[in-house]
């Protein structure tokens, strides 16, 4: 094979969402002989951690973490995976004005990369298609647990929907404190909320949307493979890190097939390769490093419950 008989190993390290530490193993594994670093899933620790790959010429793919500024820094060395927070957000104001048919919207987001990249690119698109922001309030991710004061504060403004850019923990706890003190205001949130843990966090939905990768959908072949693996281990279905963390050592693969058998040649390679995913249908990446063609879908979360988690 193309690796002259050597075998690849896995090394994991874990940065505990944390940016310093994420900066710190980027250090410790530039120094090592590893040819290429799959992750972080979260945009700070990208941050982070991207421009010591860069100095050190090891190939990055960043895998669930979707800051649109982790590409903007003119990297050669890195591909991600997964769509951006740009692609997300608009897609979301795009549903909001044509499908849904809202005119005014409250926001609740957290206070880090992800929620706020989201934040703007929704205000942006709302202001060109005339949504109306009424209110915007942030939370503290890991901090925050009471979220009445928010609540009550959107809605106040009597908004036709509410969206929350925020991870899965603080979503859940969110959306359940919301139904519990009697708002039903329709909520929609992006694809962060797309793990089992939310939906068992929120308890009872009422009116929700959620957007997702369509290739989610487990009747497809490469899906149900991967779902037969996770199972054996785990229940229900993989969360969405776990699924390109998949479709990263697939890339990975494809790009050491192609003769991507040291950092320079394996970074040069990562932007030639086409591969077949899960999380994102094909895998082919522009010269900034992204996937030239993201899918986004929204559903409502009933749906997603019916056809992912039970």
């Amino acid at each position: 094979g193309p690796l002259k008989g050597y075998k690849l190993s896995l090394a994991f390290e874990d940065d505990r969402g944390d940016p310093k530490e994420a900066a710190n193993i980027a250090k410790k594994l530039s120094s090592g002989d590893y040819l290429v670093v799959l992750g972080p899933t979260m945009s700070s620790c990208a941050l982070a951690a991207t421009p010591v790959f860069n100095r050190n010429g090891i190939p990055n793919i960043i895998t669930y973490a979707q800051a649109i500024t982790i590409t903007e820094q003119g990297f050669n060395n890195i591909a991600r995976l997964t769509y951006t927070t740009n692609s997300v957000a608009i897609h979301m104001a795009e549903k909001v004005k044509d499908e849904f048919k809202k005119k005014t919207v409250s926001i609740i987001s957290e206070n880090q990369d992800y929620g706020q990249q989201l934040l703007k690119t929704f205000k942006d698109k709302a202001k060109e298609m005339g949504i109306e922001v009424l209110s915007e309030s942030v939370v503290v991710p890991g901090q925050d647990v009471d979220f009445k004061s928010v609540l009550l504060q959107a809605k106040a403004k009597n908004p036709d929907m509410l969206l929350i850019f925020l991870c899965y923990n603080e979503g859940g706890l969110l959306v359940k404190q919301c139904r519990q003190m009697g708002w039903n205001v329709p909520i929609y949130g992006p694809n962060s909320l797309t793990e089992a843990k939310f939906f068992e966090l929120a308890g009872d939905l009422g009116e929700f949307h959620i957007v997702l990768s369509p290739t989610m959908d487990v009747n497809r072949p490469d899906a149900k493979n991967l779902l037969t693996l996770w199972n054996k281990k785990y229940e229900g279905l993989p969360p969405m890190a776990a699924i390109y963390g998949y479709d990263a050592v697939t890339v990975a693969r494809a790009v050491i097939e192609a003769g991507g058998v040291d950092r320079k040649s394996f970074a040069k390679k990562l932007k030639e390769v086409k591969v077949n995913g899960i999380g994102t249908p094909v895998y082919e990446f522009d010269q900034t490093g992204e996937v030239k063609r993201p899918a986004l879908i929204t559903m409502t979360g009933a749906q997603f419950v019916k056809e992912n988690l039970k």
